[in-house]
């Protein structure tokens, strides 16, 4: 499993970015989110990786496994809550996250202007989000 994260500028509409994405990718899980939500590309891929587990696994925390990466990334599992966090407004620059397996990750093209997340070891905030991420499927039980 891998992820990407784009940070895209504000011209861009975010729907349209991620239903231009799922279009030539459909298997791959994309979700738009504020730039605010991360800076580590790692940190967002094992995030995706527990959604993507999850969704294999019949444990999500909500009907869609972009909804479920939207609550893990706001530490939460009220959709409410996790849209007002983290929910991108049109008009304003947004971080664009696509996650799947490699093969289909290698495939992805974007524009030019669209910037890749770095990518470097989790610090310990990131960790403990990560952890709390992973405990949501306890809390919505």
């Amino acid at each position: 499993m891998e992820a990407r994260c784009f940070v895209v500028e504000s011209g861009v509409d975010p729907e349209e970015a991620k239903s231009a994405l799922l279009r030539r990718h459909p298997r791959l899980l994309v979700q738009a989110v504020k730039t605010e939500s991360a800076s580590n590309e790692f940190f967002v891929e094992m995030i995706c990786a527990q959604t993507l587990g999850a969704a294999e696994s019949g444990a999500l925390l909500a009907r869609k496994a972009g909804i479920d990466l939207l609550l893990r990334l706001a530490g939460t599992t009220q959709i409410s809550a996790a849209i007002s966090k983290l929910g991108v407004k049109k008009g304003s620059p947004f971080l664009l996250i696509a996650a799947g397996e490699g093969a289909q990750m290698k495939t992805i093209r974007t524009p030019a202007s669209w910037k890749r997340l770095p990518r470097g070891e989790l610090h310990r905030a990131e960790l403990q989000r990560v952890e709390q991420a992973a405990l949501l499927n306890a809390a919505s039980g």
